[in-house]
């Protein structure tokens, strides 16, 4: 999440110095629409009960559903190319620091994890995902942009059928993993401590929360690709844009034909009143976008997605390179480079702060004002976030780039 955008590889001519804005404000709006989701507000001023909750709270979460975590995904895999090069992937003994590092910032990540676990009480959080996401994309980093995208296009199509498929006949395998001993497995801090639950814990992180890593993957393996294109580039962002809408268009006709001629929607319907045998979805409704499907059952949810972040980085980044919209949307921005931080801070915030849910919206908004007035004071004095700070003090510390210091004292 701490991004060194302004690191040119060795084997290239110099790019233009300084952080690409656009990315961090599409970080941002991922790491505002997961609170609002793990908020999940109620009420305006106060909480409600749920069934009088209002439409356009009600809405608003529908539309954030699973889409601010696939930003977050895509991003991901956008920082990891940034990390080994950009569009000039490093090489070399750069190349093999750069893994090094993407692999202690993955131990780093888990470690925050553990710790947000243990004093949130929570038992999984996306910064262990993400931990596990890193590892997956260290031997991809040389992958050319097409052979990636060409990998995304078929394992997105094939990881939601699998999803679908465990999700209706294996359902007691995928969601209740068990330790040796037959029970819950550890969470926080204390699963260091407790080898016959690592077994669990990677079943969780493989096929828990929702199915998230194999829904994470397509979308993982196109933010690679795409941080591979010269995002400062005009034309590049033009076709960006126009790739984007395509993707849209797609996914949204592609549900709507399963919807509605394929007979999708009244399918679910008449399962959802269904009283008696397994609850078994129809195949159709594998083709169908969320609130009708589960976003990770959804062939259409990850292009549809990668169409969304392809359009809002196009727009913000071509945007963010004017000086009065930097002015403008330097909350966003600065927010989105202590995206680590924030997303640290809230979830025990939230479990700690907060008390039990229900909660209202003035909650979020809170914590929203909090983080966009917050972020820019504290990049006046520091250069990164308190854990951004952190993580990249261990990662120089324990892998430090010897070829850069040897470049330096040969200056």
């Amino acid at each position: 999440m701490d991004v060194p955008h302004d690191a040119p590889p060795a084997n290239r001519s110099r790019p233009p110095r300084g952080r690409l804005l656009g990315l961090d404000a599409v970080r941002a709006l991922a790491i505002v629409g997961m609170v609002y989701m793990h908020v999940s507000p109620t009420g305006w001023l106060a909480p409600a009960p749920m069934p009088e909750k209002p439409a356009v709270l009600d809405w608003v979460e529908h539309a954030v559903s699973g889409r601010s975590m696939s930003l977050f995904v895509l991003m991901a895999g956008i920082s990891v190319a940034l990390m080994t090069g950009g569009p000039a992937p490093l090489d070399g003994e750069r190349l093999t620091t750069a893994r090094r590092r993407l692999a202690v910032r993955a131990a780093m990540l888990l470690l925050i994890s553990l710790c947000v676990d243990q004093l949130s009480g929570m038992n999984l959080s996306i910064l262990e995902f993400y931990a596990v996401w890193l590892l997956v994309l260290i031997p991809l980093v040389r992958l050319r942009p097409r052979t990636l995208l060409a990998a995304a296009g078929v394992l997105g199509a094939a990881l939601p059928v699998f999803c679908f498929v465990v999700l209706n006949y294996g359902r007691t395998w995928a969601i209740s993993p068990m330790n040796a001993a037959g029970a819950e497995p550890a969470f926080g801090l204390t699963v260091l401590l407790s080898p016959q639950d690592w077994l669990a814990k990677l079943h969780q992180l493989l096929m828990g929360g929702g199915f998230q890593t194999p829904y994470a993957i397509p979308l993982l393996l196109a933010g690679l690709a795409i941080g591979r294109l010269d995002l400062r580039s005009p034309a590049v962002r033009v076709k960006m844009a126009g790739w984007g809408a395509l993707l849209v268009a797609v996914s949204w006709l592609l549900s709507w034909v399963a919807l509605v001629p394929l007979g999708a929607e009244a399918a679910l319907a008449a399962m959802m009143k269904s009283t008696g045998g397994p609850m078994l979805q129809p195949w159709a409704s594998v083709l169908t976008l969320p609130p009708h499907q589960l976003y990770a059952l959804s062939i259409p949810m990850a292009p549809m997605m990668t169409g969304v972040a392809l359009l809002l980085l196009a727009g913000l980044l071509t945007l963010l390179e004017r000086p009065g919209w930097q002015v403008a949307l330097r909350p966003l921005t600065a927010a989105g480079s202590l995206a680590l931080t924030w997303y640290a801070a809230h979830q025990v915030f939230i479990e700690r702060v907060a008390g039990d849910p229900p909660y209202a919206f003035t909650l979020f908004a809170g914590m929203a004002v909090f983080a966009f007035a917050v972020s820019p004071l504290w990049l006046r004095w520091m250069r990164r976030g308190p854990l951004e700070w952190l993580v990249h003090r261990v990662i120089v510390m324990v892998v430090p780039d010897r070829a850069a210091a040897a470049r330096h004292k040969a200056g």
